[in-house]
């Protein structure tokens, strides 16, 4: 097992550093699930090659080794998914995978709320993980080191914050022509007040600027809230699920 240090500006948050693990043919990062200390999470993202049977079984092993009693990965589709489940891997969480081609159209097709986001700051990452506890539970919410991971996965991201005291945020990314809507947390006692519309408006509207021509965003596919707030903006779901699986190292 090889451990890489992350070369990135992380926040001071104290937990166990990200390290890579190696595989036959391909490497993955691992880090610390957030507010879980002994949950790994495999980040699999933008994977040329996939993980053999073999690696997963050493990974979990090796895992199992250094403290970690459960391991999940990042959201996964496609060929992934019968290899995790071959070797014990089960399914945590199902997410619907939408997508938008129209950005320019977005707000044309509804009332923006006119209500008026700012930049999020650095020093603000671990008041906006307080509102995505607050929105998700502290089983699927993210630290401060996890949104900063969030803001870091794509080349070029926006990172967006309503009220003082901040009361709801979102991040968006971009890569070439494809964005993203990577997150998107509203304090529970806010909802219904149009936050949620600003900030996938504001997200459509940045992705618009740089001629993005396509817009992908996940939600659970019992979020019917999140996935009536992204139809409503022109998003459409797409036929291809994502999973989150779960093994236990015990």
């Amino acid at each position: 097992m090889s451990y890489v240090a992350d070369e990135r500006n992380t926040p001071p948050s104290r937990r166990r550093a990200p390290f890579v693990l190696r595989g036959d043919d391909v490497s993955c990062r691992v880090q610390q699930w957030s507010f879980q200390p002994t949950t790994a999470q495999l980040v699999m993202y933008q994977q040329r090659s996939l993980p053999s049977t073999d690696d997963l079984q050493r990974w979990s092993m090796e895992l199992a080794g250094i403290g970690f009693t459960r391991v999940r990965t990042t959201a996964v589709t496609g060929g992934a998914i019968p290899r995790l489940e071959s070797v014990g891997f089960t399914v945590l969480q199902e997410l619907m995978l939408l997508e938008h081609h129209t950005t320019r159209g977005a707000q044309r097709r509804v009332v923006d709320p006119g209500i008026p986001s700012r930049r999020l700051l650095i020093a603000e990452r671990r008041q906006a993980s307080l509102t995505d506890q607050a929105a998700f539970g502290r089983e699927w919410s993210l630290d401060d080191i996890a949104i900063h991971d969030v803001c870091t996965a794509t080349p070029r991201h926006r990172a967006r914050a309503i009220g003082d005291p901040l009361s709801a945020y979102a991040i968006t990314g971009r890569d070439g022509k494809q964005g993203f809507l990577q997150r998107l947390a509203v304090e529970p006692s806010m909802h219904r007040q149009g936050l949620g519309l600003a900030l996938v408006l504001d997200s459509l509207a940045y992705l618009s600027r740089w001629r993005v021509t396509r817009t992908l965003v996940n939600t659970p596919v019992d979020n019917d809230g999140a996935l009536a707030l992204y139809e409503r903006v022109g998003f459409r779901p797409l036929a291809e699920r994502l999973r989150v699986y779960e093994r236990d190292l015990t």
